[in-house]
């Protein structure tokens, strides 16, 4: 089973654990069955009081061991539940963390948020009533234990109901588990389609089209989930309702058909339909857990199946190699990116490119929508593998045992920069720096760093890439990139953007590589090179970009 495979493997369960379990489990039952044969024995002797003294202590006695065992057996689980979505969270963060981006881009956002939020949510709530249902199982077998040592008949055909109802579970358990499975992936669909509007909210505005589309899919998807949920709950609700006719019957066959045939039974039929009565409470508790198990099962599975498909994914890139020292040149030799096939459809092909990056060089990098500029751009700084070629740092090439550290060489600003809210990864803020930037920016009015944090990050798009440019120039790296980081600024800030800013760098001796469409502004770069179709070509000085020549 998924959700033990889960615990055994990420919480751990030693021999000792199960011992213990196991031991206050049973403990926990038969108290609970003590207390019924005490009531019945109390019942039988209502009017000796001296006997009824004894019975009572007895039943406060059995209370109070089911109520210990009880509790402990819970807190147990639960907390072996907990270690266990723990241990899993943190092996889905490292495996992700040390994917590649486009292994992430295969897998899906969403799988991944589903995973650690949805999935592992329902796998903790389900925790305790899966734990009411197997302590409810046990009750029930001692209960039975108890029936078997009043009538041997009446025990046996508690068994016997007993497995009539749980054959008639399993055999819709199949069907269930198949449905929760296509749930589950409508539910990720739902998801993404929920991010499209979110991520996607002024887009979706600006075309009526567009939302009505959008919101027709969501409403489509939304339905999909809400009938298969609506077809998985009704047959619980039909395994519930068979279950309890199933012990309502056998409770009229104790009363109306055993006492015809076993003439001794006459003594002990208040004892045993009470007995039978006592297993309702714990059978419902059974049966309702079932949903909630299968509920857990399904997220388990899930978990696991992305862990192992994370699993998969071979890590080849050194974690911490040595840092590269400083560098003279940067060159891609006739490098080339194909992305993946979709549907037996070749994908988008990038180059090949040859182009050589001098240190302290301001390089920028032009071409239309779909040119293959920001894939360009991710190949170059070590986000997409080449699929062929080479890129070289003073002549040495940059494998998967230097990549981190050639990474670590560029500050970057992605056009769709996420704007982190705390400067993760820079222990020792430069604050005079920091004052700089932020006067320079014109930001002390609309945020400020407190500690290592920004005061906010709750403003205007064009606000929040002046902190995204912020936070990266504090890194200190000797390289940086922006992808259309001007491109959400007003004409203020785009004209100190280049006028300003890249010059700044540039006195500084910093690298700098801009994705850009601000003709205007082609004079601030010391190389200009335009990409069409995903070929790369060299724009001379005081030339247009059709003028431009392969290098």
């Amino acid at each position: 089973m998924n959700l033990l495979t889960l615990i055994e493997r990420e919480g751990g369960l030693p021999t000792a654990v199960k011992v213990r379990f196991f031991g206050l489990a049973g403990l926990s039952g038969i108290a609970s069955a003590a207390i019924l044969a005490i009531v019945n024995a109390a019942a039988e002797n209502v009017t000796n009081t001296e006997s009824n003294m004894r019975f009572l202590v007895m039943f406060l006695i059995a209370n109070g061991v089911f109520i210990l065992t009880q509790t402990r057996v819970m807190t147990a689980v639960c907390q072996r539940v907990e270690e266990a979505i723990h241990g899993m969270r943190l092996k889905i963060l490292e495996r992700a963390r040390h994917a590649e981006l486009l292994d992430i881009e295969r897998i899906g956002r969403s799988e991944i948020f589903a995973c650690i939020s949805r999935e592992t949510q329902t796998i903790a709530q389900a925790a305790p009533s899966i734990v009411i249902g197997a302590q409810s199982a046990v009750l029930v077998g001692f209960t039975m234990a108890y029936m078997a040592f009043l009538s041997p008949l009446s025990a046996i055909l508690s068994v016997v109901f007993t497995v009539l109802g749980a054959w008639f579970h399993f055999k819709q358990s199949g069907q269930i588990k198949r449905q929760l499975a296509v749930a589950y992936a409508q539910e990720n669909t739902l998801v993404d389609r929920f991010t499209d509007l979110l991520d996607g909210f002024k887009e979706v505005k600006m075309n009526t089209a567009r939302s009505a589309d959008l919101s027709a899919r969501i409403e489509q998807t939304s339905r999909a989930v809400t009938d298969l949920r609506i077809a998985t709950q009704t047959l619980y609700a039909k395994n519930f309702a068979y279950s309890q006719v199933t012990f309502y019957l056998l409770t009229g066959i104790l009363v109306f058909v055993v006492p015809n045939v076993d003439q001794t039974y006459a003594d002990v039929v208040l004892m045993t339909t009470t007995a039978s009565l006592f297993m309702i409470g714990p059978i419902s508790n059974v049966v309702g857990s079932l949903p909630i198990f299968n509920n857990a099962e399904a997220a388990a599975g899930s978990l696991i199946d992305l862990e192992r498909r994370l699993s998969a994914i071979e890590p080849t890139v050194t974690d911490n190699p040595p840092p590269i020292p400083k560098f003279k040149r940067i060159s891609m030799e006739r490098v080339i990116f194909r992305y993946p096939e979709q549907n037996g459809e070749s994908g988008f092909v990038v180059g090949p490119i040859d182009l050589e990056i001098e240190r302290g060089e301001t390089v920028f990098i032009t071409g239309g929508n779909g040119s293959g500029k920001t894939t360009m751009i991710r190949v170059l700084i070590g986000l997409y593998p080449a699929t062929e070629g080479v890129i070289r740092i003073d002549g040495e090439p940059i494998g998967n045992n230097r990549l981190n550290a050639y990474r670590n060489l560029f500050a970057v600003v992605f056009s769709d920069n996420h704007l982190f809210g705390e400067l993760y990864g820079i222990e020792d803020v430069d604050r005079i720096r920091a004052d700089e930037l932020f006067e320079i920016l014109e930001m002390r009015h609309k945020a400020h760093l407190e500690d290592n944090r920004f005061s906010t990050t709750s403003l205007s798009g064009g606000q929040r890439k002046r902190l995204a440019l912020i936070a990266a120039l504090l890194e200190r790296r000797p390289i940086a990139m922006f992808d259309e980081w001007a491109a959400d600024q007003d004409p203020h800030f785009r004209k100190r953007f280049y006028r300003e800013i890249l010059p700044m760098l540039k006195a500084e001796g910093i690298t700098v590589l801009a994705i850009t469409h601000d003709d205007a502004y082609f004079d601030a770069a010391d190389k200009h090179v335009h990409l069409d179709a995903g070929r790369l070509t060299v724009v001379k000085p005081g030339t247009d970009a059709t003028e431009a020549e392969t290098p």
